[in-house]
C-alpha cells in the first residue's frame, strides 16, 4: 500500500480492507468537505482499496456538502463494484445520515469490529 499525506484521513488495512479513519472532528462548510472528498477519492482509487471501510470515530460535525461528498463516492464505488461501509458515526452525524437516507445505499455499523466482519471474504 502507498501512503500519502493527508489532512484528514489515516489509512491502514485490516487484512483486505482499507480502513480509513477521518481524524477532523468538525467538517463544515464546503472548503473541508471538498478537501475531504478529494482524499477518500484518491484513497478510493487505489488497487488495494476494493473494500473500503470508512470510519467516523472522531467526526462530530459533517455539512451538508461532506454527506454529497460521501454520496458521491457511494455512488463512484458502486459504479466499480467497490464494497464500501461506514461507522461509529457519532450520534448527530448519524441523524444527518439517517435524514438523506444514507442508509438506504451503505451499510452502516455501530462498531468498525463489526464493519470488518461483514465484509465477505
Amino acid at each position: 500500500m502507498a501512503t500519502a499525506d493527508f489532512k484528514h484521513l489515516e489509512v491502514s488495512m485490516v487484512k483486505e480492507v482499507a480502513v480509513v479513519e477521518i481524524v477532523s472532528k468538525d467538517l463544515r462548510g464546503p472548503d473541508l468537505a471538498l478537501e475531504l472528498g478529494a482524499e477518500l477519492t484518491t484513497v478510493a482509487g487505489q488497487e488495494w482499496a476494493k473494500q473500503l471501510l470508512l470510519n467516523f470515530r472522531h467526526v462530530r460535525f459533517l455539512s451538508s456538502t461532506g454527506f454529497a461528498v460521501l454520496a458521491k463516492l457511494l455512488n463512484d464505488a458502486k459504479a466499480t463494484g467497490q464494497e464500501v461501509k461506514l461507522c461509529e458515526l457519532d450520534p448527530d452525524v448519524r441523524i444527518g445520515a439517517d435524514i438523506i437516507g444514507l442508509s438506504k445505499y451503505v451499510d452502516i455499523h455501530d462498531h468498525e469490529s463489526a464493519a470488518l466482519k461483514a465484509f465477505k471474504d
